[in-house]
């Protein structure tokens, strides 16, 4: 009898397991998505079809962190709302997929090494290796890359490049940093096109990629936009249904929720699955008491540096082309990268260069703060916790303007108009990087593998929730440590391995369990 499979959140694992599940004609899947769904690339409004629009009001959450203290001159794009930080997360059917600035760049082998040392050893590189090229359909070719994948990755070269983006180039190369022609490739240690999941302008989304008319018109998925799961109803310590926030009860053989970093820890606790003091407080029945739930939040902080075009600027499109990574120590291998400085032209009017940590070492927290589910979490970004964190930035923003004063990036780049001139010394800069802290939007660990055992672990290797029987987490927040690179075609190729582990599964549980009933 077929399995039935309930996905929480249509983001770039809930689409890409909604579409790898249903390869099996026994295994039927409801797909639920808080946001709105728009199948087709003519159904998109503007700023989820074009790859050039980063950042979409009408489609997110619109969490924020810590409120922070404001100066007259930070730019837009640091601060959206006066005295909040926004954390974006996209809230449509593709997820932050569908609004992101396109980065198709893959974890390290270091990163999962790092990953294989808090006790994730399935997650080697050899073992992930498989799951990048099986997504891929990138023309670089070569061992490391795969053709035919779902998602296109393209890179600008030679004319496509605007005229900043190779004085860009040449500046980093100036100031002796290395071309790098592949930055998905071996050692992506210095400077050079960037892999996007972008055509012809479009953004290429887990949604559009994955969910495609072929996927949508099998019989045994269900896509429903505009659903809020409120929590998982659990029996005997095992997931039986979602519970939506209009109380629809919709019962599955095997429950996964693919909410992100900041929603799936909430549908945890609201599930009884978390603190067992944030529970109590809660008032809410305690199901499987787990301290790391929420806990061990990890990002990418960005700094970012506002100068004034000169007349030679006259292309500030496509606005993202290149990055630079670097190792703050001056270690020219990945095991050091932990800075990326990255030019980009959302505005016309200005010339962005900012500066992320890749690497950082404070750690943050997501908390539930009432049981009613449209109520935001407290998102607790801590960036710049660790002295040391600062201190690689402050360093970051004075390379930047070694990089622009660089007779290549003279041409197009004049007067700084944030932080200004007139900030110097780390002391001052040091101060207008915690005045405009700001996010790459990379969030990750929230839920993280581990053993049952450890204080960060949520889910078992596979995705399993620790203690409940039929409820996987398998998302982004499932990392145990933070990949120096954009975490969505990592959270993608999560979602492949994870996938074929769960339709083996499916196929042995439903040789020898009845089925549950399908949802009416």
């Amino acid at each position: 009898m077929p399995r039935h499979v309930v996905i929480c959140g249509a983001g770039s694992a809930g689409c890409t397991l909604a579409a790898r599940l249903t390869e099996d004609p026994w295994t039927s899947v409801t797909l639920l998505e808080s946001g709105p769904d728009y199948p087709t690339p003519e159904d998109m409004p503007d700023d989820i079809r074009s790859a050039w629009i980063f950042g979409v009001p009408d489609h997110d959450w619109g969490y924020t962190s810590e409120a922070v203290a404001l100066s007259d001159n930070i730019p837009s794009w640091s601060v959206v709302n006066a005295g909040e930080v926004p954390m974006p997360r996209g809230k449509v059917v593709g997820g932050s997929s569908a609004v992101n600035g396109t980065n198709a760049l893959r974890a390290l082998p270091v990163d999962f090494a790092r990953w294989q040392a808090t006790g994730a050893d399935s997650w080697g590189w050899d073992s992930v290796l498989p799951y990048f090229r099986k997504l891929e359909d990138d023309r670089m070719g070569g061992s490391w890359h795969g053709a035919g994948g779902p998602i296109p990755v393209r890179r600008f070269l030679g004319a496509e490049q605007t005229p900043v983006t190779k004085a860009f180039i040449e500046a980093c190369q100036g100031l002796g940093h290395p071309y790098v022609e592949d930055l998905n490739g071996p050692n992506p240690c210095g400077v050079g096109p960037l892999p996007t999941n972008q055509v012809d302008g479009v953004r290429q989304s887990a949604a559009l990629c994955y969910l495609t008319p072929e996927v949508r018109a099998r019989p045994n998925l269900t896509v429903r936009p505009e659903v809020l799961v409120d929590r998982v109803e659990t029996v005997n310590g095992r997931a039986r249904a979602v519970i939506t926030v209009t109380g629809e009860r919709l019962a599955g053989d095997t429950v996964i929720i693919s909410a992100g970093s900041y929603c799936s820890p909430g549908i945890l606790i609201r599930s009884g699955i978390g603190p067992a003091d944030d529970l109590d407080r809660l008032g809410i029945r305690v199901v499987h008491a787990n301290e790391a739930v929420g806990r061990n939040l990890r990002d990418h902080p960005f700094s970012t540096l506002a100068f004034q075009p000169t007349s030679a600027f006259d292309r500030s499109r496509p606005p993202l082309q290149t990055l630079l990574h670097y190792a703050s120590s001056g270690t020219r291998d990945d095991n050091g990268i932990d800075l990326q400085v990255v030019l980009f032209t959302v505005d016309p009017t200005q010339i962005f260069v900012g500066v992320a940590l890749l690497r950082p070492y404070s750690v943050g927290r997501v908390e539930t703060v009432s049981r009613d589910p449209y109520v935001a979490p407290r998102i607790v970004a801590n960036f710049y916790q660790h002295p040391e964190d600062l201190t690689r930035v402050v360093n970051g923003v004075k390379h930047i303007r070694e990089l622009v004063a660089h007779p290549a990036l003279k041409t197009y780049v004049g007067e700084e108009l944030f932080p200004g001139t007139n900030v110097v010394g780390d002391a001052a800069i040091a101060a207008s990087v915690r005045g405009a802290p700001t996010t790459q939007a990379h969030p990750v660990g929230t839920c993280s593998m581990g053993p049952a055992d450890s204080p960060w672990g949520v889910v078992d290797q596979q995705g399993a929730v620790h203690g409940v029987d039929g409820l996987y987490v398998i998302d982004a927040s499932i990392m145990p440590t933070l990949p120096v690179v954009p975490t969505n075609l990592t959270t993608i190729m999560i979602a492949e391995r994870c996938a074929e582990h769960l339709r083996t599964t499916l196929a042995a549980d439903r040789d020898v369990r009845p089925s549950s009933p399908r949802p009416e």
